[in-house]
């Protein structure tokens, strides 16, 4: 399908501006919805970047070749056109954030847990968008086999991640799926977006709506 489930967009987009990663690497391009947001927020929203010559790497893998089309190439650095787990096993760089976008699920059980503990030696934080539960059972279809969901996950397989942080979602058909973040160390990304915005960032704003509101 390349695409997924919307309501999570603004939670996601949230959590990635606090980490504020310069490098990401993004498994499971599709149609391309991660890079785009990324560039958009993390490149445009502060800086005003339309130039296209980026400061931050993102890179992308795919399994898939037929889902790549022209635009891709204009927000991300790199694509790679590999099954995610032989890709993870063989790369020896490191990323800020890795982002693993509906992707576990097409795995086998143990190949997704195996995918998962080689990311988090490969990057500073994981973030994982998964299907939660039997309600999820999906066949590959004639144009890509990929699709079939070979998998089922529920949120006490994160749980037992020392560093993690799970938000819980419903799609249109009130299926439930999860956000996940992952990490080998403590989140620092709440120290991090104080530091780009200052400490009491939240109650400036606050006060600052307050006078407009006792003003108009």
């Amino acid at each position: 399908m390349g695409t997924s489930n919307w309501q999570n967009i603004s939670y996601n987009i949230d959590l990635i501006r606090k980490i504020n990663p310069k490098t990401i690497l993004d498994i499971g391009i599709g149609f391309g919805r991660w890079g785009f947001l990324f560039r958009e927020f993390l490149e445009i929203w502060d800086g005003e970047n339309y130039s296209g010559k980026w400061k931050r790497k993102i890179d992308g893998v795919e399994i898939f070749p037929d889902y790549i089309k022209e635009y891709h190439n204009y927000f991300y650095n790199a694509i790679y056109f590999e099954n995610a787990l032989d890709f993870i096993k063989h790369y020896n760089g490191y990323y800020d954030l890795i982002n693993c976008g509906d992707i576990i699920e097409h795995m086998k059980k143990e190949d997704g847990k195996t995918l998962i503990d080689l990311c988090l030696k490969k990057c500073k934080y994981l973030l994982i968008n998964i299907p939660i539960g039997k309600d999820w059972e999906q066949k590959g279809s004639n144009i890509n086999k990929f699709e079939a969901h070979k998998s089922f996950w529920y949120n006490s397989d994160f749980k037992k991640y020392k560093y993690h942080k799970i938000n819980k979602f419903r799609d249109f058909m009130m299926r439930k799926y999860s956000v996940v973040l992952l990490s080998i160390n403590p989140f620092e990304y709440k120290d991090n977006y104080k530091q780009r915005y200052g400490k009491y960032f939240y109650i400036k704003n606050q006060l600052r709506k307050l006078l407009y509101l006792f003003n108009h």
